[in-house]
């Protein structure tokens, strides 16, 4: 009965897309994928479908042995391995829930027996995601004109990317992590389109791609996804120069419209310069002494102070239970209570969480979570450096980066967003290395 319902379904999916072959489909439905990660709940509905789809069509598995699948699997392993350390269950499978796509994208991606054109899904996800940040941003100004002059006149210019990121449901932080890794793949392809000299039209889409992305980076003005762009562009445009053979005339093209877009922008949005240079190092006297700053929320809400204050609270309970840690459920109320006992006011009045994933898997699971989850960052950039990847080398290093300031793997966005490209690129590697 299952499999004449397979057959006729895909019949039927196979006549509604007949234009597109049964690859480039599963292309499109990939990227689509990663492009509205940022919208959790319609992200989890379109998974269920995707899924459906590519087991329609895709019925061939090819097991690989390789230690960079098996660390792959680790951050989903800690989870399982310590469940009976956690007093609610039912909070720890919710958690857990959400580590499912270490499950599913391996099974989509890794072990197909189909090869990938990771390409393909990154032209595919560049135009779909580019598109929809750009619909969504215009969007955002006609329904809130009033406040976004506010913030061209300077008026809570702060909270603007706040505001942005609130409208569409999601976190500044972990948003302009999906957006830093546009900016960086639309680069990558805008370059790649130069050195094949395609046509002026499909140039100008590439530049329209990565001007919309640039400037909505900016706009959410999250410091260190600007700060790892920049690194990032500037060690790309300079590889392709010395190594591709990118001209003079072509890199100054380029770097010009970028930094004429970012001048233009910070003339227009001053706070955006004013963030880095006031709001990011300030303070670092105050360490362990944030409620004896006046209006904190304004001066130090982002600041590394809080993180370095919230840092140590943190390793002084960690000490007590080295070996276990505090459970997945147990620990962020325990940490609350943490700060409340320690006079961290301030912090207990936000919640604020670990913005570490080391320290969070520390917090959670013990040492034995963080020297893991070290492995498990290692093996991203040993497979970036095999396949020679500058777009998974950029991935590895924002993934990194956001991680010392963050904790990506509490949230579905961070963990769909990691386990997905990781899938993608751990393919690459194994059809390489094969």
């Amino acid at each position: 009965m299952l499999f004449l319902l397979k057959d006729y379904m895909t019949s039927k999916l196979q006549k509604f897309f007949k234009r597109y072959s049964i690859d480039e489909l599963h292309y499109i439905m990939a990227a689509f994928y990663a492009s509205t990660i940022i919208f959790n709940e319609f992200s989890k509905f379109f998974l269920w479908f995707y899924g459906i789809v590519f087991f329609m069509f895709y019925s061939k598995i090819q097991i690989y042995k390789s230690k960079v699948i098996w660390i792959f699997f680790i951050p989903l392993a800690l989870h399982i391995l310590f469940f009976w350390n956690n007093e609610s269950y039912i909070l720890a499978i919710k958690q857990l829930e959400k580590f499912t796509v270490f499950l599913v994208f391996p099974l989509i991606f890794i072990f197909q027996n189909n090869a990938i054109k990771i390409k393909k899904i990154l032209g595919y996800y560049s135009s779909i995601f580019s598109t929809i940040i750009f619909l969504c941003f215009v969007y955002y100004v006609y329904a809130n004109f009033t406040d976004f002059k506010g913030y061209i006149s300077g008026k809570n210019a702060w909270e603007m990317g706040y505001a942005f990121s609130n409208f569409l449901g999601t976190h500044a932080p972990r948003f302009n992590l999906h957006v830093s890794f546009l900016c960086f793949v639309n680069l990558y392809l805008v370059i790649k389109t130069v050195l094949s000299n395609n046509s002026n039209s499909f140039l100008f889409f590439r530049l329209f791609c990565l001007a919309s992305s640039l400037f909505v980076m900016l706009n959410i003005n999250t410091r260190l996804a600007i700060a790892v762009f920049a690194v990032g562009a500037i060690s790309y445009i300079a590889y392709t120069f010395f190594v591709k053979g990118l001209t003079v005339k072509k890199i100054f093209f380029i770097s010009a419209g970028l930094v004429i877009m970012s001048i233009t922008f910070m003339l227009i949005f001053p706070y955006t310069l004013k963030k880095f240079q006031k709001k990011t190092f300030n303070q670092l006297d105050m360490i362990g002494k944030l409620d004896q700053i006046e209006q904190p929320e304004e001066k130090i809400f982002g600041s590394l102070v809080t993180r370095l204050t919230a840092w140590s609270v943190v390793l002084n309970m960690s000490a007590k239970k080295p070996i276990t840690g505090y459970g997945y459920t147990n620990c962020y109320p325990l940490l609350r209570q943490e700060y409340r006992d320690s006079n961290q006011l301030f912090l207990s009045k936000y919640n604020y969480r670990v913005h570490n994933q080391f320290l969070d898997f520390l917090l959670k699971f013990g040492v034995l979570g963080s020297i893991l989850l070290i492995l498990f960052f290692a093996n991203k950039f040993y497979v970036a450096l095999k396949i020679r990847s500058a777009v998974f080398l950029y991935f590895c290093m924002l993934f990194l980066a956001v991680n010392l300031v963050e904790d990506l793997f509490r949230t579905y966005d961070g963990i769909a967003f990691g386990a997905f490209w990781i899938s993608v690129f751990i393919k690459s590697y194994l059809e390489k290395r094969n």
